[in-house]
């Protein structure tokens, strides 16, 4: 390689870096300011879930449904007692708790945010699991973890923040042990054309969350094979998340008068506020058919 290919290699690889450390930090700031709405609008501190819920017919309160959708992606990835699990952006620890106390799970939790961090410490031990159940702050695109470390990689609405969803795919390859499982759940969008106004919408539902890039339903199960996983498995469940779909919709309804008087009055600020447009967002782009909520396993082989 000659000395001035060396230098713009070397140049890019910086500016990578650098436009990777600022949206990590994009990330912790949309966590840590809008931590307060998922306490007053989820449940936050008894339930512990950022994500959406899971609707049998008979479930009535989304504090349920947030559990059953823990449950059922267990289910579908088939944990197992005693697995050695990393809740790959672990928010403020409930997924790890509900595999420790239902599974015996020893349990890493990641997140980019040291407030998040903090919280999963003080849950894990109010709900008397803290021997089995550590959090970090790590990235889960370059974890510090050795390779076959895990017998699962379990992403809920984490794997969405990747900027290349291929580069989460390959870390949670390397660290898994043969014959590992990872175990995602997610939104994905269903064939969304680039550059149109489909896409418009989708770019501002994201923006919201602070998520740069989205990835296809049949996109993400293709790269899961070329990072090196078989035994493929997707699963759509977004009619039985609709009802959280509807209710956060309901939500913005309210949420959104209420957000500006408490920007006017110093109360709210721009994240809060865009995070508040996320819940009317995701409802017109569901209403359009442009995006699907699907979990997904794959299998390291042994």
């Amino acid at each position: 390689m000659s000395i001035t290919a060396a230098n713009t290699e070397s140049k890019a690889k910086s500016e990578k870096s650098l436009n990777h450390t600022a949206y990590n930090a994009e990330i912790i700031s949309y966590y840590d300011e809008c931590q307060v709405d998922y306490e007053i609008v989820w449940h936050l501190k008894s339930h512990m879930s950022m994500h959406y819920g899971y609707y049998y017919p008979e479930t009535k309160r989304l504090r349920q449904a947030l559990i059953n959708l823990n449950i059922e992606l267990a289910k579908f990835g088939t944990i197992k007692p005693q697995d050695h699990i990393l809740d790959a952006g672990c928010g403020v620890g409930g997924a790890s708790i509900f595999l420790a106390k239902n599974y015996n799970a020893k349990t890493i939790g990641i997140t980019l945010s040291e407030k998040q961090v903090e919280s999963a410490r003080q849950n894990a031990q109010l709900n008397n699991v803290d021997t089995q159940c550590t959090f970090e702050v790590q990235d889960y695109l370059h974890t510090h973890f050795a390779d076959n470390t895990f017998d699962v990689v379990w992403a809920v609405e984490s794997s969405c923040y990747a900027p290349d969803k291929i580069d989460f795919l390959k870390e949670a390859f390397r660290i898994l042990k043969p014959g590992g499982k990872l175990v995602v759940a997610d939104f994905f969008n269903n064939d969304v054309i680039p550059d149109i106004a489909n896409d418009t919408l989708m770019k501002k539902w994201v923006k919201t969350w602070a998520i740069h890039s989205y990835a296809g339903v049949n996109e993400f199960f293709q790269k899961m094979e070329i990072a090196g996983f078989t035994d493929r498995k997707q699963k759509d469940v977004t009619r039985n998340v609709l009802p959280t779909i509807k209710r956060l919709y309901a939500a913005s309804k309210i949420g959104l008068p209420v957000t500006y008087i408490g920007m006017a009055l110093g109360m709210r600020n721009k994240r809060q506020t865009l995070n508040t447009w996320s819940s009317y967002y995701q409802y017109k782009a569901y209403k359009k058919n442009l995006w699907k909520y699907m979990f997904y396993t794959a299998v390291k082989p042994g």
